[in-house]
């Protein structure tokens, strides 16, 4: 049976239109893997040797066991970003003999076989081979690197859990931060604690039995979490009523209210949007790259006016780069609805607005680098307020490729094109161009007023803007449509 799945799969994989129609790009993805498994090799045979070179006083095998905790939670949250669900087009096989429990056992070890669990493998081969020439015990490390194995796979069936609840998710990334920030302050060094927890695989080669039994613990929980939904929706008995979500607030917004709510349940409900709301947040500690680094502050003045831009614009950008592609999926209906394409137009300019003001608070605390990053912060608002988020509403009406939702948002090109990559070049280096030149000739209080009054004009002018807007819509809509029928 799992033979015949491999099958199906690898015809629908080289059938699909999207494998004919992204050839190339697929040949380029390809190449990167190739690129990234070939780094990490090297990595692992190199840094044993490098180790023993820079610090001959600690054993680096000690040392890498050390800092294994934070290479399985990185791992772990780069997995909730870039790794896609096991999936598999289960409706055909319900009127077919086959059990449920089957095809969940598929989709589980179908994930197992991923480039994200091949990936950090790449490494600790190598570097397992190494320990054995540099003379230590063969049936340690064969246990140790089983026990890896283990965990590598443990992280690969945990995604799936955290995926299906984003608690756990931000469990994860807190206990990363809280851990990073000990060790950054010196308030505990939590490595002197993992560093024997990971190396007692190797002195007690028994032990791997642990991590044996986590792994077959997290499998076991991702099979009843999965196959609790491997259901079609009209075969099941559960009854649901109609509910507000929790939004009805937004009805004070009228009719732009319907659009809001559904913005709200498509952030909520899919991965891709989820991941872009979630980054926005995270991408608020950019700044720290730049504002503590005298470099950029005294002799590459123009990047800051980038960074406070992106800290500020990252939701506009993001989101608003795929109006109204987000909604490609029910498009047509949406169009056939009686209501003004400027209020849905409204409606996606009010979210990002909101989005880019909650931002800005919650950047204030920048002010510790110097009341001058406040003001950028502020005028960077200002700007995107009324620049960023009328020139992506501009550009959406030329975007004419759809989304899968539930695909991941990172290293995902699906609805990319090269409207985008135009749009970006103009919101992020016209103004650093603008900017730097008026800091250049006139001084920083010319340079932020510029950069400033371009976004107060745009606000005050909203009206004839974004009837400009409006009519570039209409005038596309049927274009839209067709192209997003035929995809």
């Amino acid at each position: 049976m799992f033979q015949k799945f491999i099958t199906l799969e690898w015809h629908r994989f080289f059938r699909s239109s999207y494998w004919q129609k992204s050839l190339i790009l697929n040949i380029l993805l390809g190449l990167f893997a190739l690129y990234m498994l070939a780094s990490f090799l090297i990595i692992g045979l190199a840094i044993y040797p490098m180790l023993k070179e820079k610090v001959p006083d600690k054993d680096p095998f000690i040392l890498i066991n050390r800092f294994l905790i934070y290479v399985f939670l990185i791992d772990l949250i780069i997995r909730y970003f870039l790794q896609n669900l096991p999936k598999l087009s289960v409706k055909p096989f319900f009127v077919l003999p086959i059990k449920r429990s089957q095809i969940t056992h598929y989709l589980l070890r179908k994930s197992a076989v991923s480039f994200f669990n091949f990936l950090p493998m790449t490494f600790f081969v190598p570097f397992s081979i190494m320990l054995i020439l540099n003379d230590y015990n063969v049936f340690g490390v064969l246990m140790w690197l089983l026990a890896i194995l283990a965990i590598v796979l443990s992280n690969n069936y945990l995604n799936i859990l955290i995926n299906k609840n984003n608690r756990i998710f931000l469990f994860v990334l807190i206990l990363l931060v809280l851990i990073y920030a000990s060790q950054y302050f010196g308030w505990f060094d939590l490595t002197t604690v993992f560093g024997p927890v990971f190396y007692v695989f190797y002195q007690y080669p028994v032990s791997v039995i642990m991590a044996i039994a986590i792994f077959s613990f997290l499998y076991y929980l991702a099979y009843k979490t999965l196959k609790q939904q491997l259901y079609l929706d009209f075969l099941s008995d559960k009854k649901q009523f109609a509910s507000d979500d929790g939004l009805s607030w937004l009805d004070r917004f009228g009719k732009k209210s319907i659009f809001l709510r559904n913005d709200i349940r498509l952030i909520r409900r899919n991965k891709r949007p989820r991941m872009v709301f979630i980054m926005s947040f995270v991408m608020l500690l950019y700044g720290l790259m730049f504002f503590k680094n005298p470099v950029v502050m005294n002799k590459m003045p123009v990047m800051l006016i980038f960074v406070v831009l992106f800290i500020t614009g990252i939701f506009t950008l993001n989101f608003g780069q795929f109006i109204p592609a987000w909604d490609s999926s029910y498009y047509n209906f949406f169009m056939s609805q009686n209501f003004k394409y400027r209020e849905y137009l409204e409606a996606k300019w009010l979210m990002m607005t909101i989005m880019t003001i909650l931002l800005f608070i919650l950047s204030t605390p920048y002010v510790y680098f110097g009341s001058n990053i406040l003001l950028l912060l502020l005028v960077g608002t200002f700007f995107n307020l009324g620049f960023t988020s009328y020139l992506v509403l501009l550009f959406g009406a030329y975007n004419r490729k759809p989304i899968d939702l539930n695909k991941s948002a990172m290293l995902n090109y699906q609805g990319t094109s090269a409207v985008q990559f135009l749009m970006v070049f103009i919101i992020m280096f016209v103004p650093m161009l603008i900017y730097g030149l008026a800091n250049h000739f006139w001084g920083f209080n010319v340079a932020i007023s510029i950069i400033f009054i371009i976004g107060v004009l745009g606000l005050l002018f909203k009206k004839p803007i974004m009837n400009f807007i409006e009519k570039k819509y209409v005038t596309n809509k049927y274009k839209t449509i067709s192209a997003f029928n035929k995809n």
